[in-house]
């Protein structure tokens, strides 16, 4: 007797969202982040091996909910790079809907903290890795919009692993991208002023990451990660928890701070 084991999750990342990768910003700053932008394109790549149906995507600049973690029902999303002085131009992604339905029901079959949101803008943090990742498949994917909330870290990691128990039950091939920054504090000019701890905040984290330390990630103490200005956090841990059900392993693509925030791109190989 024979066993076909189905992981529907095949891809999974961290990925940077620096506006200045947007393709229509035309900036010098392009060229302080050539680590990063190679580093995309090799995603892009490999992605393309993977083709997937839909792509996941949890982003640090969604309208994130206190308490709440949220799915984007509309049928369609739209962004551009107007306000950034980019062109008057919309790009379009669908969603899945019927996959976002699924979700929601177990969701609330599991009284999960989960609200309904539709909200048709696609914020950059969502659009600009979705953009360079998906600009040379074969067929475009629908998205899924989800955001993290500010509760415990426990809690994001567990909200992952009810989104694969629904994931394990479909036949789609997904894709899961956490669209975050590491810390927003590594020097005197950057956004958020400079601490000592982010440095050492990104250079914690990645390490953990690359030991498959999932434990030690929701043990880090959240006021240190305050202090270091981390940029999402919490979707990495419901990444994590999405994929917890697999063997896998992190491989680091790049990492820069030129512009005082940390970029890091990696992905897990999932067997």
């Amino acid at each position: 007797m024979f066993y076909t084991l189905f992981i529907m999750i095949n891809f999974a990342t961290i990925c940077p969202h620096p506006l200045v990768l947007a393709p229509e910003i035309k900036s010098s700053e392009k060229n302080l982040l050539q680590k990063t932008s190679k580093s995309l394109e090799t995603l892009a790549s490999n992605l393309r091996k993977v083709s997937p149906d839909t792509i996941i995507v949890i982003s640090s600049r969604g309208p994130m909910r206190y308490d709440k973690f949220t799915i984007n029902f509309e049928s369609s999303f739209r962004g551009n790079f107007v306000d950034f002085g980019g062109d008057d131009y919309d790009y379009i992604f669908k969603n899945n809907t019927e996959l976002s339905r699924k979700l929601l029901r177990y969701f609330r079959k599991k009284h999960a903290p989960v609200d309904i949101i539709r909200e048709s803008s696609l914020d950059y943090g969502s659009l600009i890795p979705l953009l360079r990742l998906t600009k040379n498949l074969d067929k475009k994917p629908k998205i899924i919009l989800l955001t993290f909330t500010a509760t415990d870290w426990d809690a994001q990691f567990k909200f992952g692993k009810q989104l694969s128990t629904v994931l394990e039950e479909s036949e789609e091939s997904v894709a899961i991208m956490a669209s975050v920054h590491l810390s927003n504090r590594l020097t005197e000019e950057a956004p958020a002023g400079f601490s000592p701890y982010g440095i050492k905040y990104d250079s914690t984290l990645i390490k953990l990451l690359q030991e498959n330390e999932t434990a030690k990630i929701k043990a880090l103490n959240p006021e240190f990660c305050e202090e270091a200005g981390e940029g999402g956090i919490q979707a990495i841990l419901i990444t994590l928890g999405a994929i917890a059900h697999t063997r896998h392993t992190f491989h680091q693509l790049s990492y820069e701070n030129p512009l005082g925030i940390g970029y890091l791109v990696g992905e897990w190989d999932i067997k």
